[in-house]
């Protein structure tokens, strides 16, 4: 099976059409790395619903700096470390506004120069946002690559540089969203459902 056919086996599988999503609604910016930042070590749920309050609190550089670090605080309770993001969330806002004329730079190295933001964040920006090829590994794009013996790999860098090698870079963008998906829907972490998994023929990790 190529590697655009098992991608679209687990969207298929997931009950979607393999199109990207970004955690927020819409495409800009500063949402997109919000929304991020929030997911970190945060349950998917819990990001969506911490995003839209912390959004519609401050949408931009200039309001996010403007909030009290303790009410940011606050506002993003129950997301895990919410004291260190609520720093880490105005610290950056005040580095976009006094280096990027309150924009979000769209350069890898620029994005992973921001508190908070690494390797995954900014291939999400970078995807999500500004629609730059890039493959953003998260713990179910880590995790089921793996599983499934689509590469062999110890951390999500390396699973980064694995992935680019096996999909073609216009499925970079969707795959993400694919992952996640399959991850929440089919092969979760704990007890996957490899009855309803179209790969269970060849999976070495099928129960």
């Amino acid at each position: 099976m190529n590697s655009r056919d098992l991608l679209a086996e687990m969207s298929a599988a997931s009950g979607e059409k393999g199109v990207p999503s970004p955690l927020v609604s819409g495409r800009d910016p500063f949402s997109v790395l919000v929304g991020t930042v929030i997911s970190l070590r945060t349950r998917d749920a819990v990001t969506e619903k911490v995003t839209r309050r912390v959004l519609r609190r401050a949408d931009t550089p200039e309001k996010m700096v403007g909030i009290p670090e303790k009410e940011l605080a606050g506002l993003l309770r129950p997301a895990g470390f919410f004291n260190r993001k609520a720093s880490q969330l105005k610290s950056l806002a005040d580095i976009l506004i006094q280096q990027y004329q309150g924009e979000v730079p769209s350069g890898r190295d620029a994005l992973e120069a921001l508190p908070g933001v690494g390797g995954k964040t900014a291939a999400f920006v970078l995807s999500m946002a500004f629609n730059i090829p890039a493959i953003c590994v998260d713990v179910h794009v880590h995790r089921i690559s793996n599983r499934l013996g689509i590469v062999v790999t110890r951390t999500p860098a390396e699973t980064e540089t694995a992935l680019m090698k096996v999909f073609p870079e216009d499925l970079w963008i969707t795959l993400n969203h694919v992952f996640v998906r399959f991850g929440q829907r089919v092969c979760l972490p704990g007890v996957p459902r490899c009855d309803t998994c179209p790969f269970k023929g060849w999976c070495k990790s099928a129960l």
